[in-house]
């Protein structure tokens, strides 16, 4: 539904547990010259429901509208995010996190684990980011893409986890080699935030 400019927040709610996501969002919401913060600054931590298995933009809106309702005046966030490989286009994707067990595993074993999947096949790799922003009424949708190669071995160290094997198309370098200025715009995350704030602001 349409927003009006009297409905504008102070800052957008992070809706995650995932400290990495929940930094990396904050990072990119300054980026376009905006506030956000975790909704553990506001609530401690809090369990979310478990995510289904069919639709990114559902499990986005259950986490979304989890934390809205303990904070309805608020614009909450959430987002969900997937891998998919092109060598193996029957697993990742929605249930990406689940499959690789990311909140168990190491980010260098599970680069390790990405690179033992494409070895001697296809690298393409897509990641899509689905952020759902919640304050009742209003929802906004929006989804961004980064497609890419899985590079042959982890490099740089500006970034963590998979921006280390995720390599830009026309450079020599994966995402953790780049400065920011360069970095940011090709996350798929600030291409999903650019989205939302782009039907925030129409």
């Amino acid at each position: 539904s349409d927003v009006c400019s009297s409905d504008l927040p102070t800052n957008f709610i992070i809706a995650s547990n995932n400290r990495n996501k929940t930094r990396e969002l904050i990072q990119i919401f300054e980026w376009f010259g905006q506030q956000a913060i975790s909704y553990q600054s506001l609530l401690g931590r809090v369990d979310f429901p478990k995510e289904g298995t069919t639709s990114y933009s559902e499990n986005a809106l259950t986490k979304a509208n989890w934390i809205a309702q303990k904070l309805p005046e608020k614009w909450i966030v959430a987002d969900d995010t997937g891998m998919m490989l092109k060598a193996c286009p029957q697993s990742l994707g929605i249930t990406t996190s689940r499959d690789l067990h990311m909140d168990q595993t190491t980010d260098s074993a599970l680069n390790q684990e990405i690179l033992k999947m494409v070895a001697n096949q296809s690298r393409e790799v897509t990641m899509q980011s689905t952020l759902v922003a919640v304050n009742q009424p209003h929802v906004l949708k929006a989804t961004g893409k980064f497609v890419g190669q899985i590079s042959a071995e982890p490099r740089g160290n500006n970034g963590k986890s998979f921006d280390l094997i995720l390599e830009v198309p026309g450079k020599n370098a994966t995402l953790a080699e780049l400065p920011n200025d360069e970095k940011i715009p090709l996350l798929h995350r600030t291409k999903a935030v650019q989205n939302l704030l782009d039907s925030y602001f129409i």
